[in-house]
């Protein structure tokens, strides 16, 4: 429910990577699997450790003392990296913890390289490290793109040097693809899907308050923005993106209702994108999908991570409501490719491992988590 600044927390756990091998651990020859959930409304990160299909242990990293609702995490260089979002109350900015001892490190304020603040009501939503190592961000509000580049992320004070502006309007969710590109999912228009080249986000210069950077997109899908292939009906107020098999799968929150999709797009010749819907029955399986997360592990095992923070709420607004949210109701789901085929395009099937209907989400949060599969 981006539109309405109220968010629905992405919180993904990690079951099997292949139902025939539980047993053997998650991915098959993957002996363990850590998932790092933010909970929005609960101002925590919860870190789940998953050593046996049936056994999850927790930790929750505390934020409420440093005003964060956090919306994503990431894990880098042995750091973990918590977006914290200002819609309700809290701050713009981003936390750094040692990613084992969990010990706070610093804050990304958000001061670029000019002085300004970028960070400060831009309502951030997602965080991406690109193919280098620089931290992407989106802000919501202000319609940005923002860059904080490796070579700073070290210091003391991180600083913003880049500003990509339309990026679209109103962006969230990122995924990095194969080809080193950035994909982003926005609500501009009721929904849209850019992608921006590596050598268009990262060219040379300066590109800050006086001069952002305004690049063009290598492929852009809505429903009607101008400029853009149009392809009506296919999007409804879009959460999340990830680069799963290939193809590019995004999520339809629906904003103030279910809408129980979601929609993969897949390249075509001239820049263009076939769209086709998953899903559209209540809870069969989704109901106000929202963040996903695609993952791979040594034995190349790839598997695809949704958040449902309506599935079998009764009544349930997505999230826009008090009753909605942080009510620990919804669900979150794996996939593997086999469960997201064309035979089952009406019904996808998620990976039914032990105990996979006790993993629940709440509301309202946008968010993104990050998976380590070991």
């Amino acid at each position: 429910m981006l539109r309405k600044a109220v968010w629905g927390l992405v919180s993904y756990l990690v079951g099997s990577a292949a139902t025939a091998a539980l047993a053997a651990g998650v991915g098959g020859s993957e002996t363990s699997a850590t998932v790092w959930v933010p909970d929005y409304y609960g101002r925590y990160v919860t870190v789940n450790t998953l050593t046996d299909p049936s056994t999850i242990a927790s930790t929750k990293i505390a934020l409420s003392s440093r005003s964060c609702n956090p919306n994503s995490v990431a894990v880098e260089n042995g750091d973990l990296y918590v977006v914290c979002n200002s819609d309700f109350g809290g701050k713009d900015e981003i936390l750094v913890f040692n990613a084992t001892s969990y010990a706070y490190v610093k804050t990304i304020s958000g001061i670029g390289t000019d002085g300004n603040n970028y960070f400060s009501g831009s309502s951030l939503v997602a965080i991406l490290f690109d193919a280098h190592g620089n931290l992407w961000t989106s802000g919501y509000n202000a319609g940005t793109l923002l860059r904080v580049p490796k070579s700073s992320l070290a210091s003391s004070r991180p600083r913003v040097d880049r500003e990509v502006i339309d990026s679209p309007t109103t962006p969230a969710g990122l995924a990095l693809d194969s080809d080193k590109s950035i994909w982003v999912v926005g609500q501009y228009d009721g929904g849209i899907v850019l992608n921006f080249s590596d050598s268009a986000l990262n060219q040379p210069g300066t590109f800050l308050q006086t001069n952002p950077l305004n690049p063009s997109p290598s492929y852009c899908i809505s429903d009607s923005a101008g400029g853009c292939q149009q392809v009506g009906g296919v999007f409804d107020n879009p959460e999340g993106v990830a680069v799963f098999q290939g193809s590019v799968w995004v999520s339809n929150n629906g904003g103030n209702a279910p809408t129980s999709t979601i929609v993969r797009l897949d390249k075509q010749a001239g820049n263009q994108l076939s769209a086709s819907t998953y899903g559209g029955t209540l809870n069969t399986p989704f109901a106000c999908p929202g963040g996903m997360f695609a993952a791979k592990g040594p034995a190349k095992v790839e598997t695809l991570w949704i958040n449902d923070e309506g599935r079998n709420v009764a009544n349930s607004d997505c999230g826009a409501s008090a009753a909605d949210q942080s009510a620990k109701a919804g669900l979150v789901m794996e996939f593997l490719n086999a469960g997201l085929t064309a035979a089952n395009q009406a019904a996808p099937k998620p990976d039914q491992f032990t105990n996979w209907q006790k993993l629940t989400t709440s509301s309202p949060g946008f968010g993104g988590i990050f998976v380590q599969l070991n």
